[in-house]
């Protein structure tokens, strides 16, 4: 199993394509490995329209497929509150492990399938910390959310998420990442590295970059796991 390759932007499509209508119904098209080459302002990679802007308007961004149905593929993009934090390198999807805790901490990139028992019957969630005035909550399965709400133990995903994908807005700027989070849900996601970002012996920069040996292009995840 190898982490396949970038697609490639589509270029001149307009909003009166099939591209953008479908963006219209379903929203937009996030993906890292296309975005990092975007430069300050992100393109949907399919309808080329700008978005996740970061001037508090809302993005419609769709789910993606590749990653839902068969597997997130993770680097390490941080450390806060005595947690691991991932996040993939196509959709952005975060995780938060506890470090003593955390079952990936010595691989550089790994691929982990959705635990689908906790999207379909939610979350039993702990509140780690708070950041932007929001609660941050971690699932055992790794997956996390920012809420208003407090002392919350379970998250469920509302309906519309489920079906109609994610409605984002701008959260912070990360160190390795524009972070965004879905109004209705609190699911959060790391949206292309942040200009200047040089951290040379990261698996994501390498990935980003082809630096020869060893980058995620031509590396193989260890493991496949469904929690």
């Amino acid at each position: 199993m190898t982490i396949q390759s970038p697609r490639q932007p589509r270029a001149g499509r307009t909003r009166g394509s099939l591209e953008g209508w479908t963006c219209a119904v379903f929203g937009h098209e996030m993906d890292n490995r296309t975005l990092a080459s975007e430069g300050s302002q992100p393109r949907c990679s399919q309808c080329r329209e700008p978005f996740l802007f970061e001037d508090g308007r809302v993005t419609h961004t769709r789910h993606v497929l590749g990653c839902l149905l068969r597997h997130h593929t993770y680097v390490r993009t941080g450390v806060r509150h005595a947690h691991h934090e991932y996040t993939c390198l196509r959709c952005g999807h975060p995780l938060l492990f506890e470090a003593a805790r955390d079952p990936y901490a010595k691989q550089a990139v790994f691929a982990k399938k959705v635990r689908y028992l906790c999207n379909l019957f939610g979350h039993a969630v702990q509140p780690i910390g708070e950041r932007q005035g929001l609660t941050e909550y971690a699932c055992g399965c790794g997956h996390s959310f920012l809420r208003a709400a407090r002392a919350l133990r379970r998250i469920t995903h509302p309906l519309v998420c489920a079906v109609s994908g994610h409605r984002v807005v701008f959260v912070e700027a990360r160190e390795a990442y524009r972070e965004h989070r879905c109004l209705d849900c609190g699911h959060t996601f790391g949206v292309a590295p942040l200009p200047g970002w040089s951290e040379a012996s990261s698996p994501a920069r390498r990935w980003r970059t082809g630096a020869g040996p060893g980058d995620a292009s031509t590396c193989e995840p260890a493991r496949v796991r469904a929690a």
